[in-house]
């Protein structure tokens, strides 16, 4: 481990020093790169990469937006409280063309399939409601004969497994992890954890996932190629209690956490073990994404950071750009 942590590429100071709840990065038809920040205040600013200023301010309500994606050409927002907006992009800036309002009061984030315009929304009584992007319920996913409860959905993650098994990983109240064949709409594996999973994220070509909690383990499962079985594989000890988000990285060399501690650690796929921790933010972190595009400014996926202190950081880290 470094004995002294890198420092940020860049660092954004949020508007009117806003806490940061959800990041999206954003790369636009004719090279517009911009980084999304949904904000304590009920507004979505867009950071153009190449200024790193704001460059669009969008009022999307009166609640801390917790989750956001962008499209080609939609924006879609999760507030506290369960509203659910998706904004179509045209010539003058956004449009609100849908609501889904279900009065949900969790802070599980809502999970999308892009291709086919499908919304997947945390619901009531351990369901998960299916939506299409005109704002139609196309469908469900509810737990039956459950003994003992589940509780409510609190983290989830879309995984095509193959190319004709779509699934969704849900995360439960209860510490249990659920995987749903959204073809059927079954649950096909379950499996129990050690606490009540607070973030989950998957990568298909290592055929690993990783657990973030309310303790000081980040908690490693698997799939199994062939029956589809959820296993647990190991816990990785962090210092500090407390982790809101966990994220792969694309090449599956490196994962993330973003802890309640203010402290951004990034793990080895290769060795489970951590390879750096930053501690360039004061209060919890939010959220933490990685582009899915090389950044130009920096000719590199670029990591974001956001939390309850108002900061943004981007970080170039572990990048082979030879």
């Amino acid at each position: 481990m470094a004995l002294l942590p890198p420092d940020p590429v860049y660092t954004i100071r949020n508007v009117d020093n806003s806490p940061v709840y959800s990041l999206a990065f954003s790369f636009l038809p004719g090279g517009l790169e911009r980084l999304l920040a949904g904000s304590k205040n009920g507004y979505v600013y867009a950071y153009n990469l190449q200024t790193n200023r704001v460059q669009q301010k969008i009022k999307v309500g009166q609640a801390p937006i917790l989750h956001l994606i962008h499209t080609n050409d939609q924006l879609i927002t999760q507030e506290k409280g369960g509203k659910f907006k998706i904004f179509n992009l045209t010539n003058s800036g956004y449009k609100e063309e849908t609501l889904i309002d279900l009065d949900y009061p969790g802070f599980c984030r809502f999970e999308a399939n892009t291709k086919l315009e499908t919304l997947y929304v945390p619901d009531r009584e351990s369901s998960i409601t299916i939506y299409n992007f005109s704002g139609e319920k196309t469908g469900s996913l509810t737990p039956v004969n459950t003994s003992p409860k589940l509780g409510d959905p609190m983290c989830m993650k879309y995984v095509e497994l193959t190319s004709e098994k779509p699934c969704l990983i849900v995360g439960y109240e209860a510490g249990w992890l659920l995987l749903w064949d959204l073809n059927t709409s079954q649950c096909i594996s379950k499996l129990q954890t050690k606490e009540c999973p607070m973030s989950v994220d998957f990568h298909v070509e290592q055929q690993r996932g990783i657990i973030g909690n309310a303790s000081n383990m980040v908690q490693i499962f698997s799939i199994g190629r062939k029956d589809l079985s959820l296993a647990h594989k190991m816990d990785v000890a962090i210092k500090n209690p407390g982790i809101n988000k966990v994220q792969s990285r694309m090449d599956g060399k490196v994962f993330v956490s973003g802890g309640w501690d203010g402290h951004i650690r990034i793990f080895s796929w290769f060795s489970l073990r951590p390879l750096v921790v930053l501690t360039e933010h004061r209060q919890a972190i939010q959220d933490v994404v990685y582009s899915t595009e090389k950044v130009s400014l920096w000719n590199a996926h670029i990591m974001a950071a956001g939390g309850l202190d108002g900061a943004i950081t981007l970080w170039d880290l572990y990048n082979n750009k030879q």
